[in-house]
């Protein structure tokens, strides 16, 4: 008898451990993720939460308020196309400078300039180019517009005219003949010398031809500004200030002219050889 219940003793006890065992493998393992995902809990709320970067405007950034008038934080969350509003803007401000002169005119009319063609700076089909030349050169544009009172200045639209039947191609070409490029970039010295070619050309009528070189037009222009000059100088007794910016006028046409005269010859005699190749490969 005793044998047997030292058998049932024995029974008893494996049975028991083997009931600890499953015991431990189905709770066991539940136990230690509960642990780890208190652990991971504990861990998430002791992290710090992500802070939003502060937007900070840059000197383009307020080029583009002060001459578009437009709200930063809603052109960033407008599209066009790919891009926000807000990269569309900035490409055409980044080379916009302050007004010297007239700053309120100036502003008035460009505000104007760019309401009128907002839609095609939205979708980028008006030239980043003819967009600078006339907000950097606007005072050139509506140079003796004071009769039209405040806020009255708007920039002419045959001045958009003039850009449309050449081509910002023609456009640029003609920029880079009438001075050099001394800066990175942007022919600014070339670009505010052909704003007042087209300011002249428009206040006179002179007509350019669609599609047609503008190089002929443009030297007109300068030779009868420079005749001007001429005359203005020979009335001038005196050699003051006035006289002194006569005599800027008169180099800054001559080197003009001679830059044009320079292209010219350099396209006779690319002709000329172009000729004779054609020539010699017959």
């Amino acid at each position: 008898m005793f044998e047997f219940w030292k058998n049932e003793w024995k029974l008893f006890l494996e049975d028991l451990g083997s009931i600890k065992n499953a015991f431990s493998k189905i709770f066991g393992k539940k136990q230690d993720y509960l642990l780890l995902q208190s652990a991971q809990e504990e861990a998430s709320q002791n992290e710090p939460e992500a802070e939003i970067p502060v937007f900070i405007p840059d000197a383009i950034d307020h080029k583009v308020t002060a001459y578009f008038g437009e709200n930063l934080d809603e052109l960033r969350e407008n599209m066009s196309g790919d891009k926000t509003q807000y990269d569309v803007l900035r490409n055409y401000a980044q080379y916009f400078k302050p007004y010297n002169e007239s700053q309120e005119m100036c502003n008035s009319a460009f505000r104007k300039y760019y309401d009128r063609h907002a839609l095609k700076i939205a979708t980028e089909e008006l030239p980043v180019e003819q967009a600078r030349i006339v907000q950097n050169n606007v005072d050139l544009f509506i140079k003796g517009q004071e009769v039209f009172g405040e806020n009255g200045q708007f920039i002419d639209s045959r001045v958009d005219s003039i850009f449309d039947k050449v081509g910002i191609d023609n456009v640029n070409k003609m920029v880079n003949i009438l001075h050099d490029n001394t800066e990175e970039g942007v022919n600014t010295q070339g670009e505010r010398l052909f704003a007042e070619v087209i300011t002249y050309m428009v206040d006179n009528g002179i007509k350019v031809e669609k599609d047609k070189p503008l190089i002929e037009p443009v030297k007109h222009v300068l030779e009868e500004k420079l005749n001007d000059v001429h005359s203005s100088l020979r009335n001038h007794e005196d050699w003051n200030d006035e006289y002194q910016a006569l005599l800027s006028q008169e180099r800054k046409y001559l080197y003009a002219l001679n830059r044009i005269e320079q292209y010219e010859t350099e396209q006779r005699i690319s002709e000329f050889e172009q000729k004779i190749n054609d020539l010699e490969a017959m």
